[in-house]
């Protein structure tokens, strides 16, 4: 299936042009790109209500792909399953080759602590990978407010996959929390408890007073991502 191929000054052209507009906006020019070679990934966060939403009022029936890794927390999994329902939503679940049990007892109890590049890769960015085959554009909610290497993230991205498109990605938590009251969301049921970002059970707690969105993501080592959203090569400016 052909990819798209953008100069560095088409791609920047076009991600000027899509600054300008908003987060329906962008979706919609997205849709009207790649059609139903487009997907978009959820892990049903705390703020993933917002996305969803726009997703399914823009593109209904196409499908939200979840990865579920095994380690996540019972609350993101009745979340997703309230979400789903609500909204409408066709789930597409990924899981990885080994079963949680067959991976630890692979790769040790404390893999995630040890190593967890590879607990990533093996859990996330391999079933992911195998997914993004089949399409042309991948739609995530990754937003500059969350810091870290998302600090300047365009709305597009080219990569030698599939285009990467942000539609939120100039959003502030605040204008997160605006849509999801405005359109009667539920929030994830973590979040009264101090959870801004939550990912696997074992490599996430509620940021401490003064860290980023993201604090609480493999608090105490130098992992800042997944690797989700960086194994994919780049292309173009």
């Amino acid at each position: 299936m052909a990819r798209d191929v953008f100069s560095d000054g088409a791609l920047a052209a076009l991600n000027g042009a899509l600054e300008a507009r908003d987060a329906a906006g962008r979706l919609g020019w997205a849709l009207a790109r790649y059609g139903d070679r487009l997907l978009l990934t959820s892990a049903f966060g705390p703020g993933g209500g917002a996305l969803l939403h726009l997703w399914a009022t823009v593109n209904p029936g196409a499908p939200v792909y979840f990865l579920d890794t095994g380690f996540i927390f019972e609350e993101t999994l009745r979340y997703r399953d309230a979400m789903v329902a609500r909204l409408g939503l066709t789930l597409k679940v990924l899981t990885p080759t080994l079963e949680k049990g067959a991976f630890l007892s692979k790769y040790g109890l404390t893999v995630y602590q040890d190593n967890p590049d590879l607990c990533c890769e093996k859990n996330k960015v391999e079933p992911l990978d195998a997914a993004l085959s089949g399409f042309d554009g991948w739609v995530s909610g990754l937003r500059r407010s969350q810091g870290g290497a998302r600090g300047e993230t365009p709305v597009l991205v080219a990569t030698e996959g599939p285009t990467k498109v942000h539609p939120l990605v100039d959003w502030s938590p605040r204008d997160v929390y605006a849509y999801q009251k405005a359109h009667d969301l539920p929030e994830h049921p973590l979040f009264e408890q101090g959870y801004t970002s939550v990912g696997c059970v074992p490599c996430t707690r509620p940021p401490l007073e003064g860290e980023g969105e993201r604090g609480g993501r493999w608090a105490g080592s130098g992992k800042t991502e997944c690797g989700l959203h960086t194994f994919l090569k780049t292309r173009g400016a």
